[in-house]
């Protein structure tokens, strides 16, 4: 009986010593930029994207300023290569988006067609409102709402909107491609409604 009690006591004691703790939570929604919840969302390590803004470790810069004054960029999403195709236009740097931002395959075929590929970037200025509306719809590049992600060649993947209005938004998306480790702009996708 003694045994029992002593037992009994011990069982008191262990259950009275414990605590709750949240170890996951992830409400709908929670990622997106200016979303408000009751309680901060409670991540571990298999619910971060690649270059969220919620992971626990920063990730690196998308631009590296080397020594000699020149930049490398870093591609390692959709919404990196958002970033500088923004930056490129932003800047009025040619040359950094046919060096590092336009693929090497999209370069290709403008020298094949025999076209100079700084025409992409001509006609990305001519086509900025476009950009600009697309830019708007697709915050989070491949992370956005709505967004289809599409493999439609080797290392090629399309970042898609589907079943927008023509009118509203000409482009609705854009290929891009894996080249080493860095995504670059296959090109824009026409919007055809469906």
């Amino acid at each position: 009986m003694t045994r029992l009690a002593a037992m009994l006591g011990l069982a008191v004691f262990v259950l009275g010593a414990c605590e709750t703790r949240v170890v996951r939570y992830n409400p709908p929604l929670a990622g997106l930029p200016g979303a408000q919840t009751g309680m901060a969302p409670v991540l571990d390590s298999t619910m971060h994207a690649q270059g969220s803004p919620l992971a626990a470790e920063p990730t690196a810069k998308p631009v590296i300023e080397n020594a000699d004054g020149t930049k490398t960029l870093i591609s390692r999403n959709g919404r990196d290569l958002m970033f500088h195709i923004a930056s490129c236009m932003r800047e009025d740097d040619e040359k950094t988006f046919v060096d590092q931002v336009l693929s090497e395959t999209t370069r290709d075929e403008f020298y094949e067609r025999g076209y100079d590929p700084k025409l992409a970037f001509t006609e990305m200025k001519r086509r900025r409102e476009d950009l600009e509306k697309l830019f708007k719809m697709l915050p989070s590049a491949e992370l956005s709402p709505g967004v289809q992600l599409e493999t439609v060649g080797e290392n090629v993947m399309r970042v898609r909107l589907h079943y927008v209005d023509r009118e509203a938004l000409p482009w609705c998306g854009f290929d891009m491609k894996l080249e080493g480790s860095n995504w670059k702009l296959r090109w824009f996708i026409e919007n055809d409604g469906k």
